[in-house]
């Protein structure tokens, strides 16, 4: 009987340490493309929608600056003659966040841009903060 109870004790042993070798507590699970910050660092050349929400304009090349998850970004519209910055943050390929112009009063608004997986490129919109309409036009770019 005690022979018994030992190889029964035994064999359990030896099934805990044959079950303790197949199990880990290490995440080994690589992170998907979609949650990982895209680079929006560089120049890109943009066109946007405004007045009719249909006919995109030449718009201004937008030079960003990425920090982590922290973007800022400048352009300047000479035949206007306005500047005007961007800062925002990055969630996987979504940047969102504000932007303000000087030379024209009271511009400035939200906007959200998608980059395209290859990083390429960027779909989006924007919005002016003091629309009574509260419109939405689209505002898109390319990498130079």
């Amino acid at each position: 009987m005690k022979q018994s109870i030992s190889l029964i004790l035994i064999g359990l042993a030896c099934l805990m340490l044959m079950t303790a070798g197949c199990t880990s507590t290490s995440d080994t699970t690589p992170a998907t493309p979609s949650a990982q910050a895209q680079s929006w660092s560089g120049i890109w050349s943009t066109t946007w929608t405004s007045a009719d929400h249909a006919t995109p304009v030449p718009g201004d090349d937008i030079t960003f600056t990425q920090d982590g998850s922290s973007v800022t970004g400048t352009y300047v519209n000479p035949e206007y003659e306005f500047e005007g910055s961007i800062a925002g943050t990055v969630e996987g390929n979504t940047l969102t966040g504000t932007w303000s112009e000087s030379g024209l009063p009271g511009t400035s608004g939200t906007l959200v841009f998608v980059m395209s997986a290859d990083e390429k490129s960027f779909t989006g919109t924007w919005e002016r903060t003091n629309d009574p309409s509260g419109a939405t036009y689209l505002w898109n770019g390319v990498r130079t």
